[in-house]
């Protein structure tokens, strides 16, 4: 690899949002959690976890309970409605209103027949589950207060619900209530919230409480079974694991700490005893799913925690948006940031290149100007941002919310930024995905809805866009589109989908004609999570979510000799890596180095060195170290085709400014915990 110099952008301050909610799928091992922002993220967590799909909230709704009903969505909260999500267009697909005022949880009997909902009014709602909607059942006999969780029995003839002081047992059938159960109070005056509630394998109730106590329920007799004190504070999450013997809580007393349930030889009755204990968190933690022996933590400070023990693991994903949310402009040095509900427009620093000292490759060099930010566009009434993009001049700037498309042209006359509004030519409501091309004369928007994907081409204009003609997605190549881009000459379109399908598009002069030649890859198991096009080959490469690597020569219509040799032969300490690849670019000065890069690392890529052998390191490479293998200081690490270039905390984005400068995005840890509330004091070696 080239030496180059490092713009090291500090300034990309997100806001971290808190995550309310979890639910697991088991068959396609998607995670659905949702965050305060009323946004619901949908995880692949079949490998490295990444987000697949984000259905953006609005800033009047409210999500307290998410769940999946086989390969269904559904989402309740306090405008007193629950929702069936169309995960196509992620939009809504309909609504059924509930009884009761606001709805504050929601659970599914064994079979995906039926749903519950407890609502603030103090009712149980029924539905039943129909192949396109839900069919409203009945409503249960009113409680006094309302009901913050809800739980179906195994056999599907109970419902239990938690509210203030109480756990009740219903009838799922005739919607009475079979048993009554009052919890314990430490303050006379001050009620005991049931927080959470769960249920083991022999039907007992489990319960998390405001006091910290976890409690077991017979609900057969309507008795408590056993209690504990586990915490200190609030238990605000729980969750059984799948073979029922371990259950896991935490909450405001963020630490994790597990009950593994014991048979006594005396007696041959079971009991739960209390297990490991981890600080997964620092902060509250509000929601806990164990899945296929691991266990998914999330809370307020927005990361999402994947652990296990034993073996002994943890990793802790950022709250970070999905990408792509940074776009470099190289023609005026101006970089693009997406946050939640604006767009930030920054001009970056002129390098000083008055330096006589060589920069290597990942060292940063001072700036002989610091970035000005040029823009801060927020969104006609705070909606968040589905998409956005931004021409190479920076001068057309476009984004779309659930409920509009504008356009903007932006330009600096005389050091003042100048922002016009364009009448829109596009006939659309909502873009999923939008860029421009490479060349800039174009501008490309896909629509996924549920009835058909479409692709729309637009022609640039000085101050606007005008129509050039709308393909159609056939839906056998394409479901719905995750990832996009086009060749570096404009030529060629790549879209990808969630279920691994790979397509190219030739761009054609005329694009009136509805239709475009293309041609499909073999289908991988796994979904892609970046792809590139290098600018002198055509090569295409390609990252899955299991770290697999694809090159693929668009010209030739062929996989390259590399992609061929790299079959079996990836490194293991690669393949193993818990974060996924989310950006792939390329050596301008070499078109035998590949750069790629996840949220902490920046690895380096020399199709012309030799392959690693599986079980050999990954080098590192040093300041003053080159990768092309001519310093002798890195003896055979040189030979090695991978090598670690850099270290990041949170890396959202890295890119060429030019041929000899990079832009390197990133999120500053501290940065987020800044912006977080107080934590729970507690006292520790007797302070």
């Amino acid at each position: 690899m080239s030496t180059c110099r490092i713009h090291n952008v500090r300034f990309y301050n997100l806001e971290p949002k808190s995550i309310t909610c979890l639910c697991y799928e088991q068959k396609t091992k998607k995670l659905a959690l949702s965050r305060n922002d009323n946004s619901i993220e949908i995880w692949n967590v079949e490998n490295a976890p990444f987000v697949e799909r984000t259905i953006v909230g609005h800033p009047e709704g409210s999500v307290e309970a998410v769940l999946w009903v086989d390969l269904r969505l559904f989402s309740t909260g306090l405008h007193g409605m629950v929702m069936e999500h169309d995960l196509t267009s992620l939009g809504v697909k309909y609504e059924t209103v509930v009884t009761g005022g606001a709805a504050w949880c929601m659970d599914v009997n064994k079979e995906k027949t039926r749903l519950a909902i407890g609502t603030e009014d103090g009712y149980v709602n029924t539905f039943t589950v129909t192949s396109d909607s839900l069919l409203y059942e009945r409503i249960f006999d009113k409680q006094g207060g309302r009901i913050l969780c809800i739980k179906w029995d195994n056999t599907g003839e109970m419902i239990f619900s938690g509210s203030i002081n109480t756990v009740r047992v219903w009838n799922s059938v005739s919607g009475h209530a079979i048993h009554r159960m009052t919890t314990v109070r430490k303050e006379a005056k001050k009620g005991t919230i049931i927080w959470c509630l769960g249920v083991t394998s022999d039907n007992f109730i489990v319960s998390g409480d405001s006091c910290g106590v976890l409690s077991f329920w017979d609900p057969n007799m309507g008795t408590l079974m056993e209690s504990h004190e586990s915490h200190t504070a609030d238990i605000l999450a729980l969750s059984v694991s799948q073979d029922t013997d371990v259950v896991y809580c935490a909450g405001v007393d963020p630490v994790v700490r597990s009950f593994s349930k014991i048979i006594l030889k005396s007696s041959g009755r079971a009991q739960w005893v209390k297990g490991i204990e981890r600080r997964l968190h620092v902060h509250d933690v509000r929601a806990l799913i164990e899945a296929d022996g691991k266990l998914y933590s999330a809370g307020v400070d927005g990361y999402l925690a994947q652990s296990s023990y034993p073996p002994k693991m943890l990793v802790k994903y950022p709250p970070l948006l999905q990408p792509p949310c940074v776009t470099v402009c190289k023609k005026t040095r101006c970089i693009l940031l997406r946050y939640t509900n604006y767009l930030e427009i920054w001009r970056l620093g002129k390098a000083n290149t008055s330096s006589q000292n060589k920069i290597q490759v990942g060292m940063t060099h001072p700036l002989e100007e610091e970035p000005i930010k040029l823009l801060e566009l927020k969104t006609k009434g705070n909606e968040s941002i589905v998409s956005c993009a931004i021409n190479k001049d920076s001068k057309t700037i476009v984004y779309s919310t659930n409920s509009h498309v504008r356009i903007f042209h932006f330009d600096v006359v005389d050091g003042d930024a100048q922002l016009s509004r364009s009448e829109p030519e596009i006939p659309l409501k909502r873009i999923q995905k939008m860029l421009f091309s490479p060349d800039g004369k174009l501008f490309l928007a896909i629509v996924n809805e549920g009835d058909g994907n479409s692709m729309f081409f637009f022609k640039v204009k000085q101050k606007c866009l005008s129509h050039e003609g709308t393909i159609n997605i056939d839906k056998d190549s394409l479901n719905a589109v995750s990832l996009v881009c086009f060749s570096p000459n404009s030529k060629y379109l790549i879209c990808t989908d969630h279920h691994s399908h790979i397509v190219i598009y030739t761009i054609d002069s005329d694009l009136s004609s509805g239709s475009l030649k293309s041609w499909k890859l073999p289908k991988y198991r796994y979904p892609p999570t970046a792809m590139a096009v290098q600018a002198d080959t055509l090569n295409l490469v390609v990252v899955y979510s299991d770290h697999k690597i694809i090159e693929y020569n668009i010209s030739k219509r062929m996989y390259t000799q590399f992609s061929n040799n790299l079959e079996g032969h990836l490194p293991k300490q690669w393949l193993t890596r818990p974060f996924p690849i989310t950006n792939v670019t390329f050596d301008p000065n070499n078109e035998n180095v590949i750069i790629v890069h996840d949220d902490t690392t920046v690895y380096v890529i020399n199709k012309n060195k030799e392959l690693p052998e599986s079980e050999s390191k990954i080098p590192r490479l040093e300041n003053g170290d080159s990768v092309e293998g001519n310093n002798s200081g890195l003896g055979s690490q040189s030979q090695h085709a991978f090598h670690v270039a850099k270290k990041y905390k949170h890396l959202v984005h890295l890119d060429w400014l030019n041929d000899t400068e990079m832009v390197a995005v990133e999120v500053n840890p501290i940065s987020l915990t800044e912006k977080l509330p107080p934590t729970l004091k507690q006292k520790s070696f007797g302070i």
